[in-house]
């Protein structure tokens, strides 16, 4: 019996005190830089509250993977 791949996952809590809301000189905030950190995963699960940055983290990491990675097409998929 095969075991199901171990997807690797970015959780993010808060100190509600306005440094998550500072960006880094490529315009990323820290939890969307620690998810790019990991943007040759095959998959990638980013735990984050709402309004936090998920889906501009998401296109980081599609952009390093069709100009970088050799990836054809990147589908992402929000709510």
């Amino acid at each position: 019996m095969t075991l199901p791949p171990t997807v690797p996952s970015v959780s993010v809590t808060y100190a509600r005190n306005g440094s998550s809301a500072k960006a880094n000189a490529l315009g990323m905030r820290p939890m969307q830089e620690r998810a790019y950190e990991r943007r040759g995963e095959q998959y990638l699960l980013i735990k984050s509250p709402p309004a936090s940055g998920k889906s501009r983290a998401l296109m980081f990491i599609a952009l390093d993977k069709l100009a970088n990675q050799g990836l054809k097409q990147a589908i992402i998929v929000v709510p």
